[in-house]
């Protein structure tokens, strides 16, 4: 297996796995105390991410490249939750693990591919 290879698969697998986690942190692991907020708070959080599985999937330079950019935000989400109570801060803990996966995915598979255009 190539290095871009396996890096498209790791880009692949935290994408998939960040959203997984916003979906599931207001809904059911960690709901907030108004539930009037959940719509919002998945809007916010999984729209950006969700705007780009396409182009994750497909393994397009363009998108992986501005996915990077977009998982910092994901990453100062988690360190500013970090330090909560409960379960929240395990999920704050895999949200800044996923996302610095996807950075490094990202980053490596833009640069892994850079000849291929």
């Amino acid at each position: 297996m190539t290095g871009a290879r396996l890096t498209h698969r790791l880009t692949i697998a935290a994408h998939l796995g960040l959203i997984i986690l916003l979906l599931s942190w207001p809904t059911w692991l960690a709901p907030p105390a108004h539930p009037g907020l959940v719509a919002p708070l998945l809007l916010l959080a999984v729209g950006p991410l969700a705007a780009g599985v396409r182009g994750i999937l497909h393994g397009r330079r363009y998108t992986c490249a501005w996915t990077s950019l977009l998982s910092m935000g994901y990453f100062v989400h988690g360190v500013a939750y970090v330090n909560a109570d409960g379960v929240t801060r395990w999920l704050a803990g895999a949200e800044i693990l996923l996302s610095l996966l996807l950075f490094l995915g990202c980053i490596l598979y833009v640069r892994l591919t850079r000849d291929q255009d």
